[in-house]
């Protein structure tokens, strides 16, 4: 069998790894390499013993190799993750972040099999999110719900939905490896932020994807960008992506392609806003709620039909429901 590299990413959170490992330990692929990645996490090296002890007890056949990075400065979550590809050698990559689980036993096996019946280089399943108390759900907010519609784009319309949002699940996506080596690993002119500018480079390097409409993993939803609650080094990023891969390519509205992309850059400034309001004064937030209120009230349409949605629809059995967190 081919060799699933798992990576797990970690910056002040590697105590929470423990039902991620108990996730993996239960997948019925037969060959997987485990790659740990951290991020000069201050308890790290409290934390590393631990896991290395609860694996000992509890590895299995399928776990071929452990291995462990760890950097001595902070270096950002895409700095992070191409360490982690680097250290690894399986011929699919996998990322998932402590605190998210695989949902289902076959989850790694069922994208393998994804790519090699396409043929293509990334596959897409789904996530389940899950509240920091426990509660599920189904439809989240940013990704595109309706896989047999994402099938059915070509790389032109994938890639200009792409200039509008980020729609595509990150924590649920599985990657050959020749996809880094032909097409350069995660722009580590982002910081935070790997997937976004990543699906811009690769679908205008041609490179298709392939959607697994099943879920693959049940997502924390305690995240900085899983939350809607963006950080203003996230935000930061986000301009950083707007200006390098956006911005200069999109030609979608023609002689009023000026005008979008002031209304977009209007908008990351609102997320921007959120960003720093725990710091703002009163008065501040009172002007800038007149200032974005338009924004404020589209995000808060689509947070009530998110729930909305969410109340009604449950799905029948493990493998249903939506998609990625708000981007």
């Amino acid at each position: 069998m081919k060799l699933v590299s798992v990576m797990i990413l970690s910056y002040r959170n590697l105590s929470r790894v423990f039902p991620t490992l108990d996730s993996l330990l239960t997948q019925d692929y037969p060959a997987l390499e485990l790659v740990f990645s951290d991020d000069a996490s201050p308890d790290y090296a409290e934390w590393k013993p631990r896991v290395e002890e609860y694996l000992e007890k509890r590895r299995t056949e399928a776990i071929r190799e452990i291995i462990w990075v760890s950097h001595g400065e902070n270096v950002g979550t895409v700095r992070n993750s191409n360490d982690a590809i680097r250290a690894s050698h399986g011929e699919y990559v996998f990322s998932i972040a402590p605190e998210d689980e695989f949902a289902h036993p076959g989850a790694l096996g069922d994208l393998v099999r994804c790519l090699e019946e396409t043929g293509k280089g990334v596959c897409f399943g789904r996530l389940q999110g899950v509240t920091p108390d426990g509660r599920t759900v189904d439809h989240l907010l940013s990704c595109e719900s309706d896989y047999d519609l994402l099938k059915s784009y070509t790389m032109e319309q994938t890639r200009n939905r792409l200039f509008s949002r980020n729609f595509l699940p990150a924590p649920a996506v599985m990657l050959k490896r020749d996809v880094f080596e032909k097409n350069g690993y995660y722009p580590e002119s982002i910081r935070l932020i790997e997937d976004y500018p990543y699906w811009l480079i690769l679908t205008s390097n041609g490179v298709a994807f392939a959607y697994l409409d099943e879920v693959v993993v049940r997502y924390g939803l305690s995240g900085v960008s899983s939350s809607g609650h963006y950080g203003e080094a996230f935000m930061e990023d986000m301009f950083r992506i707007y200006d390098q891969f956006i911005f200069p390519f999109d030609r979608r509205f023609g002689p009023l392609q000026g005008a979008y992309n002031l209304l977009k850059r209007h908008g990351l400034q609102y997320y921007r806003t959120l960003a720093r309001w725990p710091k703002l004064s009163a008065g501040k937030r009172a002007w800038y709620r007149v200032r974005y209120a338009p924004f404020f009230l589209y995000t808060g349409m689509l947070d009530w039909k998110t729930a909305l949605v969410n109340r009604r629809e449950r799905p029948a059995g493990g493998h249903g429901g939506g998609t990625d967190e708000r981007s």
